[in-house]
C-alpha cells in the first residue's frame, strides 16, 4: 500500500486541528466575535463536500446518504474524543453541575477547553450552566453543535433561538448545518429559501451570507431523490437561468446534467435545447450525440476504426455515416446536431445535411446560418461556410457588419483577396474603425504595392473609440515605410494611454516630485472638483486586452524623442517628456527621463520649466558642466535671481564658484556693488581673468551711473582691473576687443579704435572640431563702423566692405 496518501491526510488533519484550536482560542479569549467566529469556520466548510458524496450515491436512498454525510465527520470524531483522565474530568463537572456547585463546573469545563478546545462535552455544559444568559447560552449551544455529530433537530433548534435573537444570518446558517445533516430533506432547503427570499425583498445585503441563492437552487437539485423530479426540474430551470445571466456556463450544465440523469422524461424541447446549447459551449459533443439519440429519437449510425494518431498511438475513433432525422424536430436542435457533426469530423454526413439545411428560408433561420457557419470555419472548412454566408449577405435583413467579416474572413482563407477586399470596405462601412478589418485591409492591399491606401487603412478617428492594437500596428508600418512624422503623431497617440497631460503648472510640479503612477495626478483633479480626465484624451476600447510591455513602450518614447529632436519638433518633444514623468511602465528610467524633459525644455526655450530640473541635477550631480547649465538656466529666465537656492546648494559642501554665481546674479539684477563684493572674494581666491574681467564691468557699470561720485576714480579701477585680465587671459584678439569695448561705452573712441585696430590684426581666438574657427574679427568691424559712421563715412564704408560684406 502506497502511504503517501496517508501522509498528506494526516498533515490535513493537522492543519484542520490547528486551525480549530486557533479560531477557538481566539474566540474564547474575546479577540473575536461569535459572527466573525462563525463567519471564519463556516467559511472554511465548502458547501460541495456533502454534495459530491451524495453525487456519487443512488439518490433515492436517504440511508446511503446519510452514512455519506457521517463518514465526512469521522475524521473529527476521532479528533474529538477525550483521554481518560480529561473525561474524568467532564463528568465531575457534570456532577458539581447538578449538585449546583457552578462556579467550580464551569472552572474544570474551560481547563478542559483550555488542553482540547474542539470537543463539544465542555460546551454543551456551559450552555446548560448559562442558559438564563440568552446569548451565552446560544453562542455555547452554538459551538456544542458544530463539533459534534451532524443534527437537523439541534440545528433547527438553535435555528428557533437565533430566529428569536434576530439574527437572521446565523439562522440561515443553522439551516445549512441542518441540510448537511439532511440533504435529502426538502423541507430543510424550502425554509432556507424562503429566509433569503424574504431578507432579499427587504434589500438586505445577500453577498454577506456563505451560500448564494442559485447555490440554494444547485443544492436541492444535487441532494433530491429521483422521486422528486418535478422539484428537481423547477430548481435546476432556475439555477440554469441565475448562472446563465452571470455568464457562468460550467455550473449552468453541472445543474441540467444532474437534473438529466435524474429526471430526463421530464425535458421538453426548449429544455433540450438549453441542455445542448450548454454542452456545444463545453465542446462535450459526443455527450450531445448521446442526448439525440436518447430523447429527440435521432437515428445515428456510426463505425469505430482503429486509427494512428500524431503521436503514433493506436487508438479507436467512431466515425458517424448516416443519420435520420425525425421529420418534427425543430429546425435549432437540426442546427445544433450539424454543429456537433462538424466538430466530429463528420466530413461527408455534413455535405448531406447541410445541403437539406440550405432548404430553410434565410430569413427564418438567419441566425442558425451564423452558428453553423462559425462551426465550419473553425475547423477550416470554409468552402462549406461560404455556401452559408452568400445567402446573408445578400439579405438585406442580415446586411451586418459581423456577417460581412465573416464573409471576407472566408474569401481571405480561401485566397480569394480581391473580394475580399470589397467585403473588408463593407465591414468598415458598418464599423469605420474595426481594428481586424483594418488590420487585414493594410495586409492585403501593402502586399499588392498600394502602400497609401494600406496606410490609410490603419489611421483612426480620434474623436471615437480607439483601438491600442491598431495604433500599434500603424505605428510598426510607419515606421517600416519611413513616414516618420506620422509615426511620430501616432506613437504619441498610442503614448497617450499610459502618460499623463499636465493641465497645469501644480500638476507638473508634483510629477517632478513624486515617483507615482498617473492615478495621483487623476486623484489631484478630484480633489479640486475637476474632471479627472482631459477633454481631448483619447478613448481606448476598455474590452480590448493588449497592452504594451514595458521595454516596447521604452523604445517607442525613445524612437519618437529622436525624431521629435531631427524634425525640430520640440513642442511635441517636450509633451512627450513630460507624460513620461508619471508612466509605471518606465519608471524605472525616471532619471533618464527628468533629463530629457530638461533638454525638450531648453530646446523649445521653456526655461521656467527647465528649472525645476536643473535645480535637482544640480544637487546631485555638482561640477561644472552642471553649473554651466545652471547658470545658463538663470541668465535665461526674467526673474533671475536664486540666491537662497544657490546659498542651500553650497551650505553642505563650499565652493568658491558659489560667490561667481552670485555676483553674476546681483550683476545682472543691476546691484552691481553687491556684485562686486562676491567678484572680489572670487577673484581672492582664483585669479582667473574671467573674475578680473567681471569686477572691471562691474566698476565701470557703477562709474556710468549718474548717482555715484569719484566716476574718474572708479574709471580708473575698472581700467587696472581690464589691464589685469589682459595679462592673464594672454589671448590677444579677445583682450583687445575687450578692451575696445569698456573704451567704447566710456566714449574715449581714440583708445577704443586703438585696440579694435590691435584686435583686427591679431588671428582667431581658437579653431574648434566642433564649432570651427572663433572669431572676433567681423564684431570688431563693426563697432569701428559705428564709431566712423557719422564723423567719417569713408572711413566706416571702408571697414563695412573689407569685413562685413557677405
Amino acid at each position: 500500500m502506497d502511504p503517501t496518501p496517508s501522509t498528506s491526510h494526516d498533515g490535513d488533519e493537522n492543519d484542520q486541528i490547528g486551525f480549530e484550536n486557533e479560531l477557538t482560542n481566539k474566540f474564547l479569549s474575546g479577540k473575536m466575535t461569535f459572527a466573525e467566529y462563525s463567519n471564519e469556520w463556516y467559511s472554511h466548510e465548502p458547501e460541495e463536500d456533502i454534495e459530491e458524496d451524495i453525487s456519487r450515491k443512488s439518490e433515492d436512498k436517504p440511508r446511503l446518504s446519510l452514512h455519506s454525510v457521517e463518514r465526512s465527520y469521522q475524521r473529527r470524531s476521532k479528533l474529538m474524543r477525550l483521554s481518560p483522565a480529561l473525561l474524568g474530568l467532564m463528568g465531575e463537572a457534570n456532577l458539581r453541575f447538578a449538585r449546583g456547585d457552578i462556579e467550580t463546573a464551569e472552572r474544570m469545563c474551560h481547563e478542559i477547553i483550555k488542553q482540547v478546545p474542539t470537543v463539544p462535552e465542555p460546551y454543551q455544559t456551559l450552555a446548560q450552566i448559562y442558559e438564563r444568559d440568552h446569548d451565552k447560552f446560544l453562542q455555547f449551544s452554538l459551538l456544542a453543535a458544530h463539533l459534534s455529530k451532524p443534527d437537523a433537530k439541534e440545528w433547527l433548534r438553535l435555528a428557533a433561538l437565533s430566529k428569536e435573537m434576530n439574527d437572521v444570518r446565523q439562522e440561515v446558517l443553522c439551516y445549512t448545518q441542518a441540510i448537511k445533516a439532511e440533504p435529502w430533506n426538502l423541507d430543510l432547503h424550502l425554509k432556507r429559501l424562503e429566509i433569503m427570499s424574504y431578507l432579499e425583498e427587504m434589500n438586505h445585503p445577500m453577498q454577506t451570507f456563505c451560500i448564494p441563492k442559485v447555490k440554494c437552487y444547485h443544492k436541492i437539485v444535487q441532494c433530491m431523490p429521483e422521486k422528486e423530479n418535478e422539484t428537481i426540474m423547477k430548481y435546476a430551470k432556475l439555477a440554469t437561468t441565475m448562472y446563465h445571466s452571470s455568464n457562468e456556463l460550467e455550473k449552468a450544465l453541472e445543474v441540467m446534467a444532474i437534473a438529466y440523469r435524474k429526471c430526463s422524461s421530464l425535458f421538453t424541447m426548449a429544455d433540450i435545447n438549453i441542455f445542448l446549447e450548454l454542452l456545444i459551449s463545453q465542446k462535450q459533443f459526443h455527450t450531445c450525440i448521446e442526448v439525440f439519440v436518447a430523447s429527440v429519437n435521432v437515428d445515428i449510425e456510426a463505425e469505430i476504426q482503429t486509427v494512428k494518431n500524431s503521436n503514433g498511438i493506436i487508438e479507436e475513433q467512431t466515425i458517424y455515416t448516416n443519420c435520420f432525422i425525425p421529420n418534427d424536430l425543430p429546425i435549432d436542435l437540426r442546427s445544433k446536431l450539424l454543429v456537433c457533426f462538424i466538430h466530429l469530423g463528420a466530413t461527408e454526413l455534413v455535405k448531406t445535411l447541410l445541403n437539406e439545411f440550405l432548404a430553410n428560408d434565410v430569413e427564418r433561420a438567419g441566425d442558425l446560418y451564423m452558428d453553423i457557419e462559425e462551426a465550419l470555419s473553425s475547423v477550416g472548412h470554409h468552402e462549406l461556410a461560404m455556401q452559408l454566408l452568400e445567402p446573408l449577405v445578400k439579405n438585406t435583413n442580415f446586411d451586418l457588419g459581423a456577417v460581412w467579416l465573416k464573409h471576407a474572413e472566408c474569401l481571405y482563407k480561401l485566397d480569394k483577396e480581391d473580394e475580399a477586399v470589397i467585403s473588408y470596405y463593407k465591414v468598415l462601412e458598418h464599423a469605420p474603425q474595426h481594428p481586424h478589418a483594418c488590420y487585414r485591409l493594410y495586409a492585403i492591399l501593402e502586399k499588392k504595392g498600394e502602400i497609401d491606401a494600406a496606410l490609410k487603412c490603419l489611421k483612426q478617428d480620434y474623436k471615437y473609440v480607439v483601438s491600442a492594437k491598431l495604433l500599434y500596428e500603424q505605428c510598426q508600418a510607419l515606421k517600416k515605410h519611413n513616414k516618420l512624422l506620422d509615426y511620430l503623431e501616432a506613437g504619441e497617440a498610442l503614448l497617450s494611454k499610459t502618460f499623463v497631460k499636465f493641465r497645469h503648472t501644480e500638476e507638473l510640479s508634483m510629477a517632478c516630485r513624486l515617483r507615482t503612477g498617473i492615478d495621483v495626478i487623476h486623484s489631484f483633479r478630484t480633489l479640486r472638483g475637476e474632471n479627472p480626465y482631459h477633454e481631448n484624451d483619447l478613448q481606448f476600447d476598455e474590452a480590448e486586452t493588449f497592452k504594451l510591455t514595458a521595454q516596447q513602450e521604452k523604445d517607442l518614447f525613445l524612437e519618437l524623442l529622436e525624431i521629435a529632436v531631427n524634425h525640430k519638433e520640440y513642442v511635441i518633444m517636450q509633451r512627450l517628456t513630460f507624460g513620461a514623468l508619471m508612466s509605471r511602465s518606465i519608471a524605472l528610467h525616471r532619471q533618464s527621463i527628468d533629463f530629457y524633459c530638461f533638454q525638450a525644455c531648453l530646446l523649445n526655450h521653456d526655461y521656467p520649466n527647465s528649472i525645476k530640473f536643473i535645480k535637482e541635477f544640480s544637487q546631485k550631480f555638482a561640477g561644472p558642466r552642471t553649473w554651466n547649465l545652471l547658470n545658463f538656466v538663470f541668465n535665461a529666465v526674467e526673474e533671475n535671481y536664486y540666491g537662497r537656492f544657490l546659498n542651500r546648494i553650497f551650505q553642505k559642501e563650499f565652493h568658491t564658484i558659489r560667490n561667481l554665481f552670485l555676483g553674476n546674479g546681483y550683476l545682472t539684477s543691476g546691484r552691481y556693488l553687491v556684485a562686486l563684493k562676491y567678484f572680489l572674494e572670487y577673484h581672492d581666491q582664483c585669479r582667473e581673468p574671467l573674475s578680473a574681467l567681471l569686477i572691471a564691468v562691474s566698476i565701470l557699470a557703477m562709474a556710468a551711473q549718474k548717482t555715484v561720485d569719484k566716476h574718474h576714480n572708479l574709471i580708473l579701477q575698472g581700467i587696472a582691473y581690464l589691464q589685469s585680465y589682459q595679462n592673464l587671459r594672454k589671448c590677444d584678439q579677445e583682450t583687445n576687443y575687450n578692451l575696445g569695448r569698456a573704451y567704447h561705452m566710456l566714449n574715449i573712441n581714440n583708445l577704443a579704435i586703438e585696440y579694435y585696430e590691435r584686435a583686427l590684426t591679431c588671428g582667431p581666438i581658437t579653431t574648434c572640431s566642433k564649432h570651427g574657427v572663433i572669431d572676433l574679427t567681423r564684431e570688431t568691424a563693426y563697432n569701428l563702423y559705428l564709431i566712423y559712421k557719422n564723423q567719417s563715412p569713408a572711413m566706416a564704408r571702408k571697414y563695412l566692405m573689407k569685413y562685413l560684406v557677405i
